[in-house]
């Protein structure tokens, strides 16, 4: 990791004074993603098959940090009860919160966002904090990009758009949705790539319709509209191929549609 500072629940760490920095001969290989397999032998255990896959694990990682020395003094540099307890209130959380890194060589490169919480460990010299370790732990084997936040425009005699995904990672995903519908009717969208209908009838002009992805959640600005009984449970998906991204869509309405969601990075911390 090669980074001077960070931001975690929107606070940067040189907004308490600190860098990120090395002592003596750190050095660490941090590991990406591990996936294990469920095989069953075949052909009296000339080969196996695979009949499972899972993340065994999620992405952790440690570092220091210190007062950075162009903020304070030889004799100042040394870490107080207070600025201990203020870095443990900040980082200690029971919960994952956003985290990003910035590259010490390039602070414009683009860097991953994990959610993360940390443990802090006081490294001492002669029974003088100079330094503390930051043990951090994620919540998934992989990062995130920035949130992607895309408006596509279905009007009459357009009704058709390709939706790019734009994840790392090969397979389906449920990004939130929010669906300003144009006219009333049956409204459907249709995705040609993994031909899957998502269907919610008796809509109206206006009415706002949010699919929360990671929840599996539909709902309506209209408290009139009965969507748990409209609706088909065919919830709005994207999906890529190693080889292809794209995603043709087709509405049966003219609607507005903003697609949200933070792309999978994998990528180490």
């Amino acid at each position: 990791m090669y980074l001077y500072d960070f931001k975690y629940d929107d606070q940067s760490l040189s907004d308490f004074g600190f860098i990120v920095c090395e002592i003596g001969a750190d050095s660490k290989t941090i590991r990406g993603a591990e996936i294990s397999f469920t095989l069953v032998p075949v052909q009296y255990g000339r080969r196996r098959i695979k009949t499972g896959s899972k993340y065994e694990s999620t992405l952790s990682t440690s570092f220091k940090i210190c007062k950075n020395p162009e903020l304070f003094s030889e004799s100042e540099m040394t870490i107080t009860t207070d600025e201990f307890r203020a870095l443990e209130r900040w980082l200690n959380r029971r919960e994952f919160l956003w985290f990003k890194s910035y590259d010490f060589c390039d602070p414009q490169i683009k860097k991953a966002w994990f959610r993360a919480s940390f443990t802090l460990s006081k490294y001492e010299v002669g029974g003088e904090a100079y330094a503390i370790e930051l043990n951090m732990q994620t919540d998934a084997p992989f990062g995130y990009g920035d949130e992607i936040n895309e408006i596509y425009s279905f009007a009459a005699g357009n009704l058709t758009q390709v939706i790019t995904d734009q994840n790392d990672e090969i397979g389906v995903f449920y990004p939130d949705l929010t669906i300003v519908c144009g006219s009333n009717g049956e409204l459907s969208l249709t995705n040609e790539t993994t031909g899957r209908e998502f269907k919610i009838e008796h809509c109206t002009k206006d009415e706002v319709i949010t699919q929360h992805g990671d929840v599996m959640l539909l709902t309506s600005s209209n408290e009139r509209h009965d969507i748990a009984n409209d609706f088909n449970y065919e919830w709005m998906a994207l999906e890529n191929t190693f080889d292809e991204r794209e995603n043709v869509i087709t509405a049966s309405l003219p609607c507005d549609v903003t697609v949200r969601y933070r792309p999978i990075w994998k990528d180490t911390i």
